[in-house]
């Protein structure tokens, strides 16, 4: 195996990969419900608080409000900024934060049948594309490692692709959670000509005409900073974070218990005169929605519509997976916390709780445009899972697993297709290169209004 590290920059995260999860704030009507991480929480939920000492404490809350003091309110996406990336006090400082004893579970941590049928749909389009002989993956945020192990496992038992498969590349900015991810796929990867590599962003990944991409980011897009702005009578204004005046150093207020809340900016700002415009849907929504933009996330996207796309001069063409909860919609107020696995206040404690928006899909697929890429979805992640063998998978660990096991492989796969949890809060959305014709499908991504036939392309 031959190991490379791209150098990152410990005060630049690119792209906020792993950011919170919680405090569910009402939803204006046209927007929708909204959903917490891998738990279902709805809005009425009251948050946990933290202990007055340790707001009292927080190093973070003192330098966003004495910057605020400075220039006057910030958008959400730079308080974002502030307490995920901040070199010292930011909350991606702090090492592993998944699994049970961190602040979330992912579904690859759940169950490994997850990344299994992962793999499965992209060896299914690996066949379907005559089987290229050079294939690389790239991950955007891959949290532990768990999610990319899971995949490789998978193709390794198939040895076309497994002999086809070049290099691995990793989109992470937390050096304590590349060292995890190391640990883990070294001993994947030992005794393979696989190369591994990581970067701090996506526009470091190179293109390249003579190899296929398998393109997946799981619980990437709900971690990028949003913008928010309300529509009034004069137009859109930016939603800011700002200072409460009624704050005391220690004592808790109406608003938050570190003296932070939001405000509507009065007049337009640079950000509200621009990304409104970014997408023809925005301008009809009515007088008194709000709307979350996170513009990151419109990059990102189609960078890996660049590197997939049929459509830009050096490409080998390839496929992708986004998982992620939200929906093929605007939103309005899904910015929320997540702290121990429990709901806390987005203002309580800075830097100490991962933050979350849900994804608007529909943003995702209108920055695909002109990449020579066809959006696939989205699908409830139920349907995915369902549909490429999760049902033949389970009974199969459950036949050969032990006794004590079997009861917790059960409930771990139906946590991920639960209609009232998980299944349904989280989507899926497929990318395939070249543009499909009218009419046409790729499994398991079936438009309803198409008529009923049989699909063209392999399924699993």
């Amino acid at each position: 195996m031959v190991l490379s590290l791209t150098p990152s920059s410990s005060t630049s995260r690119a792209f906020f990969r792993s950011i919170g999860r919680a405090q569910a704030s009402r939803q204006y009507q046209f927007c929708g419900p909204s959903e917490a991480r891998s738990q279902s929480t709805s809005s009425s939920i009251s948050p946990v608080k933290t202990p007055l000492e340790d707001v009292k404490n927080n190093e973070l809350a003192k330098i966003i409000r004495d910057t605020i003091r400075s220039t006057g309110p910030i958008p959400i996406s730079r308080y974002m900024q502030f307490c995920l990336s901040h070199p010292t006090y930011g909350y991606y400082q702090k090492g592993d934060v998944f699994g049970e004893k961190g602040d979330f579970v992912t579904s690859p941590e759940i169950s490994q049948i997850f990344g299994e049928l992962v793999g499965i749909w992209f060896l299914t389009r690996w066949m379907e594309s005559d089987s290229p002989t050079r294939v690389r993956i790239v991950e955007l945020g891959p949290g532990r490692g768990t999610l990319m192990d899971d995949i490789l496992r998978t193709l390794f038992n198939f040895p076309g692709i497994a002999a086809s498969l070049k290099s691995i590349h990793l989109v992470e900015n937390s050096d304590a959670l590349r060292k995890i991810q190391g640990d883990r796929l070294s001993t994947r990867l030992e005794g393979k000509d696989v190369s591994l590599h990581w970067y701090t962003g996506i526009n470091e990944v190179e293109e390249t005409d003579d190899t296929f991409t398998l393109f997946v980011a799981h619980e990437f897009f709900d971690a990028m900073p949003i913008n928010t702005f309300e529509k009034t009578n004069m137009g859109w204004r930016e939603v800011q974070v700002d200072n409460d005046p009624g704050y005391s150093p220690g004592l808790p207020t109406q608003t938050s218990r570190s003296g932070l809340r939001l405000s509507i900016s009065p007049s337009p700002t640079p950000l509200s005169s621009v990304l409104p415009a970014t997408s023809p849907r925005f301008a009809s929504l009515p007088v008194g929605s709000r709307v979350e933009i996170a513009q990151e996330s419109f990059k990102i996207m189609r960078r890996a519509g660049e590197l997939l796309g049929s459509g830009h001069t050096k490409c080998g063409g390839g496929c992708g997976v986004v998982v992620d909860y939200g929906g093929d919609r605007a939103y309005g107020q899904s910015f929320r916390a997540f702290k121990g696995h429990k709901i806390v206040d987005t203002f309580d404690d800075p830097g100490h709780a991962d933050l979350t928006a849900n994804v608007d899909f529909a943003y995702l697929r209108e920055s695909l445009a002109g990449t020579g890429t066809s959006s696939l979805g989205p699908i409830p992640q139920s349907s995915f899972l369902l549909s490429l063998g999760l049902q033949p998978r389970l009974r199969k660990l459950i036949d050969s697993a032990p006794e004590e096991r079997k009861e917790d492989i059960r409930k771990s796969a139906q946590r991920l297709i639960d209609p009232l949890g998980m299944g349904a809060q989280y989507q899926v959305m497929g990318i395939s290169s070249g543009e499909l014709k009218p009419g046409e499908d790729i499994y398991p991504f079936i438009n309803p209004s198409h008529k009923k036939e049989e699909s063209k392309v392999l399924r699993p």
